[in-house]
């Protein structure tokens, strides 16, 4: 039994896709200038007080317009359909093509140097699903996170269509509708559907969280998403059931607010500050035991992180090794493989990371930063500067842009914006990960 709050959908407040595209294509407007990232940023007991802390988090690219204290406004980012050795073990041995301790990727089980199981051993899959269901939280990644298939990157996406409607990702055990519905909902109606949903003999379907949304969001394509798993799959907005931290709270930036976060399947970028008001196209998900409700804030699993080496910090879940600390200083995208090529740490072989393993490092429940700073300390943050962190890939269309992460609250986009904007930067920070 879903434990979401049920919604009648009301019908006179659904919009058709098409309609919802004929306004205005995607609207990603900054809404909100963030202060200096870490002076005041993210501190829980701030985030639940009473007074005047707004830093951090405000950058919020999507679905607000900068000049207006509404939503949906008119500025637009992207056009419609453009563009280990050794160590601890890992709760998420198994995974599939993992790249985590012990063994190289597939390497049918064998132990690394320091005992972890290597990926791709027999039982792998059965582990990860129970250890993902047994997590307890729906707003952190307990599972190997998938790259897009032919990126050449650990964990390729692994798709199988189960029948009656149902698309089974064999990396991350999650269960999706195919096809969804053609109408466009607001987020309480989003949240009511998916929770009224029986399809594939299931009744417990629910609304996606941002790091469940992510796990499907294909940025090697446009619309951003695998066409051959999900036919017929659209791009424009796509709601999550992830409220904004700062909209649970009604505090600083989020005070009087209304926001949730949000992905554009037409390009990948994904949003915090998409009006739970504004209609938008959902999938439902499946799978991976309890989680938070959606207006609770991102619960950690247990054991999540462990220094493995010096300035080296493993997920347990998705089996990823980070480096703890990050580059000197920023540089250009095209100096960014070579320095994690070049990263003399421990003797181990270091790589940029993609921007959904990166997403993987975001705590919702935090802003400025939005990070473990106990495992990451003093990770750089903020809107309108330089204070990104560069990921793997080039934007689909745009040869001359590529994909950060900014972790004010976890928004992401790529370099393409005029000068003043949200996505301006011309250089970034580099966390590396192997």
């Amino acid at each position: 039994m879903n434990r979401s709050k049920r919604w009648v959908v009301d019908a006179t407040w659904v919009m058709s896709v098409s309609a919802a595209r004929a306004r205005t294509g995607v609207a990603l407007g900054v809404v909100l200038a963030a202060a200096a990232c870490g002076e005041e940023g993210g501190d829980r007991g701030a985030i639940a007080g009473s007074g005047g802390w707004a830093t951090g988090g405000a950058l919020a690219t999507g679905g607000a317009s900068e000049a207006g204290a509404g939503v949906g406004g008119a500025e637009s980012t992207a056009s419609g359909d453009a563009p280990g050795d050794g160590g601890a073990e890992s709760i998420a041995s198994g995974g599939a093509g993992s790249a985590a301790s012990g063994g190289a990727p597939g390497d049918g089980g064998a132990a690394g140097e320091g005992g972890g199981p290597g990926s791709g051993g027999a039982g792998g899959a059965s582990d990860t699903c129970s250890r993902a269901a047994a997590c307890g939280t729906h707003k952190w990644a307990c599972w190997p996170m998938p790259n897009p298939a032919g990126s050449g990157l650990p964990n390729p996406a692994s798709y199988t269509d189960v029948g009656g409607g149902v698309v089974r990702d064999n990396v991350t055990c999650l269960e999706w509708q195919e096809t969804p519905p053609s109408e466009a909902y607001t987020w309480e109606q989003a949240i009511g559907y998916c929770d009224g949903l029986t399809l594939g003999g299931f009744s417990d379907w629910r609304l996606p969280t941002r790091i469940e949304m992510t796990s499907i969001v294909d940025f090697t394509r446009s619309p951003a998403i695998d066409k051959g798993a999900f036919p017929g799959a659209r791009g424009g907005f796509h709601k999550t059931s992830s409220d904004w931290i700062l909209t649970i709270r009604q505090a600083g930036a989020g005070a009087g607010r209304d926001y949730a976060w949000a992905f554009n399947l037409s390009d990948g970028i994904v949003s915090s500050a998409y009006s739970k008001a504004t209609v938008a196209s959902l999938r439902c998900v499946r799978g991976n035991g309890d989680g938070e409700v959606p207006s609770s804030p991102a619960v950690a699993p247990p054991d999540q992180y462990t220094v493995v080496s010096p300035g080296e910090v493993m997920d347990r879940y998705t089996g990823l090794v980070w480096q703890q600390g990050y580059s000197p200083a920023t540089m250009a995208w095209a100096e960014a493989e070579g320095y994690c090529a070049t990263l003399d740490l421990n003797g181990h072989a270091w790589r940029l990371p993609s921007i959904r393993e990166l997403a993987t490092l975001v705590d919702e429940a935090q802003v400025a930063p939005s990070i473990n700073r106990t495992m990451f300390p003093d990770t750089q943050c903020g809107s309108r500067s330089n204070d990104w962190y560069w990921s793997s890939h080039a934007a689909v269309g745009n040869a001359a842009a590529a994909w950060a992460l900014n972790f004010d609250d976890g928004f992401t986009g790529f370099n393409a914006g005029e000068s003043g904007k949200w996505n301006y930067f011309t250089a970034a920070w580099v966390k590396c990960v192997r």
